[in-house]
């Protein structure tokens, strides 16, 4: 079979590949890891994937992409890299992974008594001698409270050499019952974690100094995950779909991961064989896609996941790049679809240990929803959270600069901003919410969500905004930024689908908290707080949100914005043993709502697709 030359060029760079006839240019891409949106995981369905073909021969435009491109697009040689197959020498462009991304990293203050699960001990132990002949392993266990220590085998290799390189003085790495590593002198002042939070979106890591407690530095990424699909569902697909697929997504986090962790321990000047203990939490399809754990039967009832209890590991076992001592501690799932970022939102709201009844509401690409008190929790979760992250949206986008995040009314005049006060490149969910409550506000949408034509608006804010009225494909439509002022030549609008889809996803999150407070036996005025976990609720107006139905109007001077609350509950576990059993408590304690198969859920969805007007 012929074989191309593909020149793909990212922002400023360039690399050259090469791939056999009829290849998707999508998966020349993948093969070459090279970035690219793909929230439908390639399916065709979502129009994110947009390359320009800058010269060589692909195949024809199909009429199913052509209806996500414009007759502009089309002129310039934009194609969907899903959608076209290569048959000659191409040359592409396409931009890099996620420029500007604005991802959150910052979460609830904490307080803990550090025990970590490691111990780091400086011994100075007795000289061997004719009268005193115990062997090297003996002598350092009974220096450290062990009777019968596990040791690797490398470790005891080198045991008898630096005991007398050192003057058999030597700092101890161990837990309960293994010694982890023997080095030369005092280092018990070089002991570090890293606290992970795996989102499906992003990838958050913290460095902790395991002797004090402090948090050293944190770094972040978009899931290197992301080219396979934008929702877990699409990963899924592609784990299922792919014979290599299931361990190809492994690859991906896993490197990413050593390769984070790695940048960490160079920019501050640490070693990486003294960083020792890995938190992490995620997901339950992340986790499962970390360990390698097909994640199918997640996917339809009854919704199985091959475990959810917390697991602890080698780093090695795990294929992360990390010094022999390093232990992996992956925090407890409590149901397919709530996993261990909530138990860890849980845990670091202390939810779980107040009188007073909490609500979270972590809006991701998924919903997760928790009600409880140290006496009961229920949880469930929505599938609402691709629509509040730009999928399925005609102009949505991820939180990247140029994407528009607020909007507001000021003197009946349209105003907004962008992340880095880029050009507006689309619209991301902070954005999206304000835009619903702008058109509420002003008249263009009634309670069913329609957009009203100009002839039907009555009030004189409305009036004044009807000339931003539109068509886009045959759908009313309401342009939020003109060609003009786009950072892509083409109009930023939010169409009637759209206002669809967002109806779709607040009605499940705003009828999965009704659910849970009936199971509860409870009303609103009873909740105490609402706490608003990771990066949308802490991007988001509140009154907006509460506006167009997402959280319930009478909680919105009763929201607190938890932020990272995944990543705050990581570096707890990471800190504290305790603590980090204190997650498989809660897990054990929360009772999960399966809303498919509640008909109450049914109905409250009904009545929450509708807006107050």
């Amino acid at each position: 079979m012929d074989k191309y030359r593909v020149t793909i060029l990212v922002d400023d760079l360039e690399k050259r590949v090469t791939c056999e006839s009829g290849s998707i240019l999508m998966d020349v891409f993948h093969h070459n890891n090279v970035y690219i949106e793909a929230p439908c995981g390639g399916k065709g369905i979502c129009g994110k994937c947009k390359v320009r073909i800058l010269k060589g021969k692909v195949s024809d435009i199909s009429d199913l992409e052509s209806k996500y491109l414009s007759h502009k697009e089309k002129q310039a040689g934009y194609r969907l890299a899903c959608m076209t197959r290569i048959l000659g020498d191409v040359q592409v462009a396409t931009k890099g992974q996620g420029e500007g991304a604005q991802i959150l990293s910052t979460g609830l203050e904490y307080s803990v008594d550090i025990s970590p699960s490691i111990t780091k001990k400086y011994v100075e132990l007795d000289v061997p001698t004719v009268d005193n002949p115990r062997d090297d392993l003996k002598r350092l266990a009974q220096a450290i409270g062990i009777e019968s220590p596990y040791i690797n085998i490398s470790i005891l290799r080198k045991l008898p050499q630096i005991l007398r390189d050192s003057e058999f003085k030597v700092t101890v790495t161990y837990d309960s019952n293994r010694i982890l590593d023997v080095e030369e002198g005092d280092t018990t002042k070089q002991s570090y974690g890293v606290a992970i939070d795996i989102g499906t979106t992003t990838v958050v890591c913290y460095l902790v100094d395991l002797t004090t407690g402090k948090q050293m530095d944190v770094i972040s990424d978009l899931n290197a995950q992301r080219p396979y699909g934008g929702d877990v569902i699409s990963r899924i697909q592609h784990a299922m779909e792919s014979s290599d697929g299931l361990n190809r997504l492994r690859e991906a986090i896993i490197n990413q991961l050593s390769q984070l962790i790695s940048k960490l321990a160079k920019k501050n000047c640490i070693s990486i064989e003294h960083i020792y203990n890995i938190a992490i939490a995620g997901n339950t399809i992340m986790g499962h896609l970390l360990l390698g754990i097909d994640p199918r039967h997640i996917a339809a009832a009854p919704f199985t996941p091959g475990t959810t209890q917390a697991q602890i590991y080698d780093a090695h076992e795990l294929g992360l790049k990390l010094g022999t001592a390093s232990r992996v501690f992956l925090l407890p799932h409590i149901s397919g679809y709530v996993g261990a970022d909530i138990v860890a939102g849980i845990l670091a709201s202390g939810m779980d240990k107040s009188q007073k009844l909490s609500l979270i509401i972590d809006i991701g690409t998924n919903g997760e929803i928790v009600l409880g008190n140290r006496d009961k929790i229920v949880c469930c979760s929505t599938a609402a959270g691709p629509a509040f992250e730009g999928a399925n949206i005609r102009h949505g986008m991820g939180g990247v600069s140029g994407a528009i995040n607020t909007i507001i009314l000021d003197d009946g005049n349209l105003k907004y901003t962008t992340i880095d006060n880029k050009p507006p490149l689309g619209i991301c969910g902070s954005g999206i919410v304000d835009a619903l409550a702008v058109l509420l506000d002003a008249g263009i949408v009634d309670e069913t969500g329609r957009l009203l034509g100009r002839d039907e608006i009555e009030s004189q804010i409305g009036l004044k905004l009807a000339d931003r009225l539109t068509e886009v494909d045959h759908l009313p439509a309401f342009i939020i930024v003109d060609s003009k002022s786009s950072g892509t030549g083409e109009a930023i609008v939010i169409t009637q689908k759209d206002i669809r889809e967002i109806q779709l996803a607040k009605a499940a999150i705003a009828a999965g908290v009704k659910v849970l407070i009936k199971k509860m036996g409870k009303e609103v005025k009873e909740i105490a707080n609402l706490y608003l976990a990771g990066g949308f609720g802490s991007y988001i107006d509140k009154g907006n949100a509460a506006r167009i139905g997402l959280i319930p109007a009478e909680l919105q001077h009763r929201i607190i914005a938890i932020g990272n609350s995944a990543g705050t509950g990581a570096m707890l576990s990471l800190l504290s043993l305790e603590q980090y059993k204190r997650t498989s408590i809660i897990k054990d304690m929360a009772e999960y709502i399966e809303l498919s198969s509640t008909l109450e859920f049914q109905n409250e969805y009904v009545d929450s697709m509708y807006f107050h007007v």
